[in-house]
């Protein structure tokens, strides 16, 4: 899969990304080709880690209808399983993103790249799991040995009668790379083997003017954590290792989704109006 278009400019001291193409300041200048292209783009901020105070900033932005739940459609798992393992989907209107992001304690750095349209799976974050390491899978402690997990998306623009809609898919996997067989070929790669997380997929629409922005549900830690011992935070969330554990030092990392649907919207009715010919005198 090739992601192309993405904008130079990236900061020199930002952390690398595992191979995907970034992108820089956001603010800089599309060209007009890419403004018209439908697709979708991938935005990363970088707010700050504390936990409590990015509960409490997440609490308020809701609060404040800077942004509400994500209900799934089509999916035979609702956004509650992916909840379980530790995320959480809001949809924002394009507007207020930069309101948003200053309201979750703003970002540093601001890397960005175009996708376009998504037919395949593409691999958004990544971690590798250490064996004999906790962590909660689906709400549940588990154990699950060496192994590579990665959150997933795929998604594109279509039209609908009314406009144009994009889909969103998002799926968590785990890769056992251990080879289970000696091979008869030693030149044969091993392959790994895939496996979905358990509740780890949904399904989304986003109407035009919105964005889909997925961060972690932060472990506020215990009052009195530090002076009684039997007061320990619990195993990792998957939310958790994607997005928090990989970012820039002291931040967590917010994944935000935006889409262009290029020439699948109706004109607007003011559009429409400007171009009609006025009314001529009664009579005439």
């Amino acid at each position: 899969m090739v992601l192309c278009g993405t904008v130079a400019g990236c900061a020199a001291d930002a952390a690398p990304s595992g191979g995907r193409p970034v992108a820089g300041d956001t603010g800089v200048e599309l060209p007009d080709a890419r403004r018209r292209a439908a697709g979708l783009e991938l935005t990363r901020w970088f707010v700050p880690i504390e936990p409590k105070e990015r509960n409490d900033a997440i609490t308020a932005a809701q609060q404040q209808g800077l942004m509400s739940a994500v209900a799934a459609t089509a999916s035979r798992d609702d956004t509650d399983a992916v909840a379980a393992s530790g995320f959480l989907l809001f949809r924002v209107e394009e507007s207020r993103l930069e309101e948003l992001k200053a309201a979750l304690g703003g970002s540093p750095q601001v890397r960005s790249v175009l996708l376009g349209a998504l037919p395949e799976w593409a691999d958004l974050e990544s971690v590798r799991l250490e064996a004999g390491r906790t962590i909660f899978f689906s709400g549940r402690p588990r154990i699950p040995g060496e192994s590579l997990l990665r959150l997933w998306m795929r998604g594109w623009c279509f039209p609908t009668v009314d406009g144009a809609r994009a889909r969103v898919d998002l799926r968590l996997t785990t890769e056992d790379r251990r080879q289970d067989r000696i091979a008869l070929d030693p030149t044969l790669a091993a392959r790994p083997r895939l496996r979905e997380v358990e509740g780890g997929r949904t399904i989304l629409e986003l109407a035009p003017g919105e964005a889909l922005v997925l961060l972690e549900k932060p472990v506020v830690p215990p009052e009195g954590t530090e002076s009684d011992p039997l007061a320990a935070l619990p195993p990792p969330t998957i939310a958790a290792l994607l997005l928090a554990e990989r970012a820039i030092p002291g931040r967590a990392t917010v994944l935000v989704v935006t889409a262009s649907f290029a020439d699948m919207l109706p004109p607007s009715a003011d559009a429409t109006s400007a171009h009609e010919p006025e009314a001529g005198p009664a009579g005439n």
